[in-house]
């Protein structure tokens, strides 16, 4: 075979539970009654110059580490892709079943579904790999400025109280403003075959997929990108959601239909313009595991929840959480970072909710002409927090099993992620 020639396969399956199952994504659980729109085990399998990369995205809230490594030794022995060249993450849907312990009781996660999903991810893999065809690629790039805002309203006295909350903020207190960023870019990656017909999208924006939050399971706005653009270009396309970093930032008030159509206009509009380059893709994966230190729960965390904006009933979640975790006594967890590179475009995924401050530092500092930080790939550690908004404090800064890393701990996650980046990138 010719080594000049990129190879790409994509394939899609079907994990939605059955109707009656929770919903996860708030502090108490909501019972499900039926499907909006189904959630999907999404993969593409790259194969150029002799490298292989596997891109694995869940339609779901997260996923602990260990039941995807279950998925991924399963599709490697069966297609012999090396198990550090399969990357992956969760879209993080709020309209999607429970994965684990977040604030709840872990009999609220329905373990014989969960049980299936080692295996659907390995057949998605495996069918995505016996797919692969001679590709064209093209890197897009466009931008879309109305739909998000950073979810944390700074006060003069230097608390944050989060948007949704702020019918409880203190009225003696002036608010200042925001208190971070917001990212607007949209990642755009399309795979053609040597027909010109589209085989995938890949695409990255960094939004919470929470702008649905109904009574029925829903992929939320990235289902309705890969809708629409299956309208436009075929029923067979494929689209791959990469998560940006938007641990911090939510929609500024429309919901999962309208923040769907308007970025698939946007990248429907960068489509049309594009130029598939022939030439072979660089690829190249990279996985290494990090100890992280947690948050502090010996220190009295009173103060700092009664602030937060939380309701009272909503505080004592809070309280419960900080309790459990220290019964459980671990100072750190053991996670992965993972990084890879398509052409001349670099990817970083960490195990949480990533705040933008982040993302766009490591925008800015990545040796590749460009890169998109994936939030909550390889493993999930919850609100992944700068040092500034641990001192604002406010919802994502409190302790809790879906907020565990310090700031120290980011920040490792953080030099970690550049140190891989200029290997992959040197290399």
């Amino acid at each position: 075979m010719n080594k000049k020639i990129t190879l790409a396969g994509a394939a899609e399956v079907d994990i939605t539970p059955h109707a009656g199952t929770l919903l996860a994504g708030s502090l108490k659980p909501r019972v499900s009654i039926g499907v909006e729109d189904p959630l999907y085990v999404k993969a593409i399998s790259i194969e150029s110059n002799g490298e292989k990369l596997v891109y694995v995205i869940f339609d779901l809230i997260a996923l602990d580490r260990a039941t995807a490594e279950k998925g991924i030794m399963m599709a490697s022995e069966e297609t012999g892709i090396p198990p550090d060249c399969i990357v992956w993450a969760a879209s993080h849907t709020h309209t999607g079943p429970y994965t684990g312990g977040l604030f709840l009781d872990e009999n609220f996660l329905d373990r014989n579904w969960l049980e299936t999903i080692p295996e659907k991810m390995a057949q998605c893999i495996i069918k995505a790999d016996r797919s692969k065809k001679p590709v064209r690629f093209s890197r897009l790039r466009n931008f879309h400025y109305g739909l998000g805002h950073n979810r944390r309203i700074l006060f003069k006295d230097g608390r944050v109280i989060n948007t949704w909350l702020l019918t409880n903020a203190p009225e003696q207190i002036q608010s200042i403003g925001s208190a971070g960023p917001v990212d607007p870019e949209i990642g755009i990656f399309c795979f053609d075959d040597l027909d010109g017909n589209i085989l995938a999208v890949m695409f990255n924006f960094a939004l919470h997929t929470n702008t649905n939050f109904g009574p029925k399971f829903s992929a939320d706005y990235p289902g309705v990108v890969a809708a629409r653009l299956r309208e436009r270009f075929g029923p067979e396309v494929i689209t791959l959601f990469m998560p940006g970093a938007c641990g911090d930032i939510n929609s500024t008030g429309p919901r999962y239909r309208e923040v769907g159509n308007a970025l698939a206009e946007k990248i429907i509009e960068s489509i049309e313009k594009r130029k598939p380059q022939n030439d072979f893709l660089k690829i190249a994966t990279k996985k290494s595991e990090l100890i992280v230190p947690r948050r502090d729960f010996t220190v009295d965390q009173t103060e700092r929840i009664r602030n937060s904006g939380w309701s009272i009933e909503s505080q004592q979640v809070f309280f419960e959480e900080l309790e459990a975790l220290k019964k459980d006594g671990k100072t750190e967890d053991c996670t992965v970072i993972q990084a890879w590179c398509i052409g001349d475009t670099g990817f970083v995924s960490f195990p949480g909710e990533l705040f933008v401050e982040w993302g766009l530092k490591i925008k800015k500092e990545s040796p590749f002409p460009f890169t998109y930080p994936v939030e909550v790939g390889g493993d999930y550690l919850g609100y992944l927090i700068t040092e500034e908004a641990w001192k604002q404090v406010g919802y994502e800064a409190l302790i809790a099993r879906s907020a565990r890393p310090s700031p120290q701990g980011v920040k490792l996650m953080y030099e970690k992620a550049m140190e891989m980046l200029n290997q992959i990138y040197n290399n």
